[in-house]
């Protein structure tokens, strides 16, 4: 009889790990995708043509938290509502290590990760959960400058560990709220090591992953969109993946790109494997409908 309890146990134990595991994989498997955005500062808010975004097929605004302190909670909150009353969702864009200064994800002085800024930038996230109508949170400059591989002090504080970290920490509050979960990454093959930013690890926290493949930044082609989107599709883990695409020349050359060349972009990040695309950014798009890329 003893046996018997026993091997019931063991069983029940299996299926208790089967059905967890299953559940994991199901919400791993489906997450949250952004099918197309564009970015907008805060300061442009005010000038937003929703019947012009309506038009052109957007259906997500990242907007800039600075929107929040320039207009105030309530007046965002409304126009958040008049976003989604012409089918636009709204995602607030927070910058999270670098605004005006750059932050390092680890304290140098006490060689452990910044627990004290974690938490007062999660706590601001979180808060930035409660505004009414919102669909979602996109994490920006969740990174080094570039110069990661000088931190470290050892296997378990490392630059990417740091923001994985702070990724998950990040990740616990809006999913509270069941809202959507995306983060602007650096698009090089280079990311964990300059940039602290390791891509597979952080999928599992995140919905969406967008890499800002700007061609003119980079003084690239359409091709390098297409090869960098790739290469992206096959270490985005399980988060899904939505192209950011510069829709001017370059920082040094703020015209926009011709309506037909932009298209043409981002057709190719869609056919290279991305589950859609993000315009950068609103004020510089020579618009065309999006709702004609497939």
């Amino acid at each position: 009889m003893k046996e018997l309890n026993r091997n019931h146990i063991i069983i029940f134990i299996v299926l208790l790990l089967i059905i967890s595991s299953t559940v994991l994989l199901f919400a791993l498997y489906n997450k949250d995708h952004i099918r197309n955005a564009v970015w907008i500062n805060g300061r442009n808010m005010e000038s937003v043509d929703f019947n012009q975004l309506s038009k052109n097929g957007v259906q997500n605004i990242f907007l800039n938290s600075n929107a929040v302190d320039l207009y105030g909670e309530k007046k965002v909150a409304k126009w958040v509502k008049e976003a989604n009353e012409h089918g636009i969702k709204v995602h607030i864009w927070v910058k999270c290590f670098y605004n005006r200064k750059w932050i390092n994800p680890i304290d140098s002085k006490t060689k452990d990760f910044n627990y004290p800024f974690f938490k007062k930038k999660v706590a601001e996230i979180e808060w930035y959960t409660h505004i009414p109508g919102i669909s979602g949170i996109h994490l920006d400059y969740v990174r080094y400058p570039g110069d990661a591989y000088k931190y470290g002090y050892s296997d378990d504080i490392t630059p990417s560990k740091a923001i994985t970290k702070f990724v998950e920490m990040a990740s616990k509050p809006v999913k509270d709220k069941d809202l959507t979960l995306s983060i602007a990454v650096m698009p090089e093959k280079e990311d964990k090591r300059n940039y602290g930013q390791d891509i597979k690890a952080i999928s599992y926290y995140v919905d969406v992953i967008v890499p800002m493949i700007y061609m003119g930044n980079y003084k690239a082609g359409p091709k390098w969109v297409n090869e960098t989107t790739d290469y992206f599709k096959s270490n985005a883990g399980f988060a899904n993946l939505c192209i950011g695409i510069q829709t001017y020349e370059s920082d040094s050359n703020l015209t926009p790109i011709p309506k037909d060349k932009l298209r043409q972009i981002c057709q190719g990040a869609l056919d290279s494997g991305a589950d859609g695309v993000a315009l950068f950014s609103y004020g510089l798009i020579d618009w065309f409908n999006l709702k004609t890329l497939i």
